[in-house]
């Protein structure tokens, strides 16, 4: 079965258009199929997604052996689908094919290669898609964005028959197995992997909306990173850079949740001031936060330039504030706090 395991990391580099094995032949397309096999017949069938970012490959591969049966995968580029989370097959908009993590898919190799490995799910989906015309493959990703990716099905059953033809089996042999022998993939480093892919583009779709902050690549804030932190096994923490003015970088902060009842929504936290009171602000600068604490540390002003400085805690699915100080007179060189929260 290494030889399986070498040949389906060769198959998804065609798939990626990148360098393969030397002794795999050039790939015969089929529509937007492709059909690749080795000197010893191992052979895939691969298409990436038409959607535009074209964010998964659907891959169907069967090893030379009389009895071997296609096993089907699909790798997801440039995010990761949550391996904790169910992900969804249609074929034409029909019923989904719901497959649960564990006993339905499991990812092996690599983490963003996903394996189906219920035989009922098999049986439906290579029963669908010879008969269908797009399959839908819908996930949600470690950051909590939803993705909805589609493949167009003309093609296949010519490709599926050329890798009948090369391999000498029966015409129409289309069971299907899970893999074996492969190793399944590593654990992921979730708060690594987040900060590597940066902030989501629907994310930056809902900063960009706001009037108050700067375009990413103004000339003030170019240069500034967005802090990206995991807050909790479902919650994510993203301070995106918005201005900087007298007291430093200013963000907006956002929190992405990627539970049960996931969502993205911007962040307002308690701000105090002599002028106005108690009163809420979405732009905070100087942000500082601690992931094993869960500590949020940042300052903020009024229209008038009147600072505060306060600490916070995300707890379950909020953040409590823990400490708040104003500044006793306003400007850029507030020297001088007094105690709000808790009251003196």
């Amino acid at each position: 079965m290494s030889r399986r395991l070498a040949f389906g990391i060769a198959l998804l580099a065609v798939a990626l258009s990148t360098a393969i094995d030397a002794s795999a032949a050039e790939p015969k397309r089929f529509g937007a199929f492709s059909v690749v096999c080795d000197d010893s017949l191992h052979c895939a069938v691969s298409i990436q997604a038409a959607n535009p970012d074209k964010a998964s490959v659907f891959v169907l591969s069967r090893s030379p052996e009389t009895r071997a049966r296609w096993t089907v995968l699909i790798s997801t580029l440039g995010v990761l689908a949550d391996r904790d989370r169910p992900v969804a097959l249609s074929v034409d908009n029909g019923v989904d094919i719901t497959l649960r993590p564990v006993s339905d898919y499991v990812p092996f190799v690599n983490p963003s290669d996903y394996y189906i490995v219920s035989p009922s799910a098999l049986d439906r989906l290579m029963l669908q898609v010879q008969r269908g015309h797009v399959l839908r493959f819908s996930f949600i990703d470690l950051a909590g964005v939803a993705h909805t990716d589609r493949f167009p099905l003309d093609g296949l059953m010519p490709a599926l028959n050329e890798v009948d033809r090369q391999q000498g089996h029966i015409a129409g042999d289309r069971r299907a197995g899970p893999p074996i022998g492969l190793p399944e993939a590593p654990d992921v480093d979730v708060a690594a992997h987040l900060a590597a892919a940066g902030v989501p583009p629907r994310l930056l779709e809902l900063h960009l909306a706001s009037t108050a902050c700067e375009a990413p690549d103004a000339a003030d804030i170019a240069d500034a990173k967005p802090l990206i932190a995991p807050l909790s096994e479902t919650a994510t923490l993203y301070a995106i850079p918005c201005f900087r003015n007298a007291s430093g970088l200013a963000s907006r902060l956002y929190l992405i949740e990627s539970g049960e009842i996931g969502g993205m929504s911007p962040l307002v936290f308690a701000g105090f001031s002599d002028r106005l009171g108690w009163y809420g602000v979405d732009v905070l600068s100087g942000v500082a936060y601690d992931p094993a604490s869960r500590r949020l540390d940042a300052t903020g002003t009024d229209d008038r330039g009147c600072a505060f400085r306060g600490s916070w805690t995300f707890t379950d699915t909020a953040f409590r504030l823990d400490h708040l100080s104003a500044a006793t007179d306003c400007g850029a060189t507030a020297t001088s706090w007094k105690d709000v929260y808790p009251a003196p």
